[in-house]
């Protein structure tokens, strides 16, 4: 009776200790993910801080402010390209059916 016992305790510890084990790795591959998403983040976080503050410099207001007005500055010129026109395209008529063709070929 005694034995019964001990090998269903046993049992019963071993169960347990498989399953705290496959959640310990489940949980531990979910950490690194995070970790990962984090440093991302930062990283993200970071580069538009610089470009938040190379936005809000006085240049830069004044440059944008300038192009969208297109105003320029004394001494400065401004160079208007001209957008390309589309270049046209051929007219295709209906063909002839290919005896036909050759018939206005040799006898017309």
């Amino acid at each position: 009776m005694r034995k019964i016992l001990f090998l269903v305790i046993l049992i019963f510890l071993v169960v347990s200790l498989i399953r705290n084990v496959g959640d310990y790795y489940k949980n531990t591959s979910f950490y690194d993910e995070t970790k990962h998403n984090l440093i991302t983040a930062k990283e993200i976080n970071k580069s538009l801080g610089i470009r938040k503050q190379s936005n809000l410099s006085d240049f830069e207001i004044e440059k944008n402010l300038r192009n969208k007005q297109s105003l320029v500055r004394e001494n400065e010129y401004m160079i208007i390209i001209p957008s390309p026109s589309p270049t046209p395209t051929p007219y295709i008529g209906p063909t002839k059916a290919p005896y036909r063709q050759w018939v206005s070929l040799f006898f017309e």
